[in-house]
């Protein structure tokens, strides 16, 4: 927890939005980018009693390729990476005491996208918590979730809608579909930065994809296997040593044995912000 690595993610993690709702009632919380979040009557749940009363709902809605590493969530599966619509974090809260949706209810969910996907499944994320770690993966629902594509021909918006039985995080997601042999990708990077400093991704071009490399300490590189072989992606790496923020940035495309080396510059946490938000 102490490492510079994850102080400096938490220095990058984005803000949630919050609002109370009644559990009475059929109730749906909006925000004006178009996302909607609606909860049933008495589907909340307290120690698995079910909640009567205010409840605070905290949410983020991730569709932009550095918000996923700002808030440390890449998009992979067991090591594989995932396309994603959008991935979203619910956190239900009574006086300060975490809430559980019942099992017989569900949330539903509806947000805009300019180019949603058809053949998406909704993931969920490994721990209910917010993250930084190379710990996190997303696991396939086996519940009777479900996300499909709305289409408004008469308002010229599209997105998807959701309905998930779990707050945390949920991702809309497919596989990356390619003809291509998959390839394992490495990046080196100078001496001075490692797994204990920095954090290395790819962010791939043609897809809302976004993979966090493995550092080995042994071999001095970061890896991620099962890449697409010819995809333009850009590598980058964040470091915090010291008092000091370093920010790398590599195209490539991805290819058989690449190694790509990655030089990082000295740079600050508004730079590094202004990369991710234009990724």
């Amino acid at each position: 927890a102490n490492s510079q690595v994850l102080i400096l993610s938490k220095n990058l993690e984005g803000s949630f939005t919050a609002q109370n709702i009644n559990t009475a009632t059929d109730t749906t919380v909006s925000s004006a980018s178009g996302l909607q979040i609606s909860f049933p009557t008495n589907g909340i749940l307290l120690n698995g009693t079910a909640l009567s009363g205010t409840v605070k709902v905290e949410y983020v809605l991730l569709q932009k390729k550095g918000d996923f590493i700002r808030y440390g969530v890449p998009t992979s599966t067991n090591r594989y990476p995932l396309e994603s619509g959008g991935a979203l974090h619910i956190k239900l809260t009574s006086g300060g005491q975490p809430l559980t949706v019942a099992s017989s209810r569900k949330i539903n969910i509806r947000y805009r996208d300019a180019e949603p996907k058809q053949g998406m499944s909704i993931f969920y994320g490994n721990t209910s918590a917010v993250t930084n770690s190379l710990l996190f993966d997303w696991t396939l629902a086996t519940d009777n979730s479900f996300v499909k594509v709305w289409d408004s021909a008469t308002a010229n918006t599209k997105g998807y809608t959701v309905e998930t039985y779990k707050t945390g995080w949920v991702n809309v997601d497919r596989s990356i579909a390619s003809a291509q042999p998959r390839v394992e990708v490495k990046a080196v990077l100078p001496d001075l930065f490692s797994n204990a400093n920095t954090a290395v991704y790819m962010v791939f071009k043609n897809y809302r994809s976004v993979v966090q490399l493995s550092g080995n300490t042994t071999l001095r590189h970061f890896s991620f296997p099962n890449i697409p072989a010819n995809e333009p992606v850009i590598f980058v790496s964040i470091s915090k040593v010291g008092s000091s923020y370093y920010l790398g940035v590599k195209e490539e495309k991805t290819a058989a044995n690449m190694v790509s080396f990655v030089k990082p510059t000295l740079s600050s946490l508004d730079a590094i912000n202004a990369l991710l938000n234009s990724l």
